[in-house]
């Protein structure tokens, strides 16, 4: 029985090349914008499927997450604390 794959949250700054349209991101992916930037976190039960069917390629680390989102134009980006990461949505 494979383990459970965790929720893993990232930071990337404002600056970049490329504009996104955050509501087309895949779907293994949540991003939000706040005034520090964008707040990038995984949805490790679309990503684990993306994964057995071959259009996910991706080392599902935190250091294979950062080198995708990279390769997706985002920069400086940073792992962090989910649980600081949504803490204002647990107050709201």
């Amino acid at each position: 029985m494979k383990k459970n794959t965790p929720i893993y949250c990232f930071r990337a700054t404002w600056k970049s090349e490329t504009k996104f349209d955050i509501n087309a991101m895949p779907e293994w992916m949540c991003v939000e914008t706040d005034w520090q930037g964008y707040k990038i976190s995984t949805v490790p039960w679309v990503a684990d499927v993306a994964q057995a069917i071959g259009i996910l390629n991706i080392e599902n680390t935190p250091y294979g997450w950062i080198s995708y989102f990279k390769k997706l134009g985002f920069q400086d980006v940073k792992q962090v604390s989910c649980e600081n990461m949504f803490e204002e949505k647990l107050y709201s």
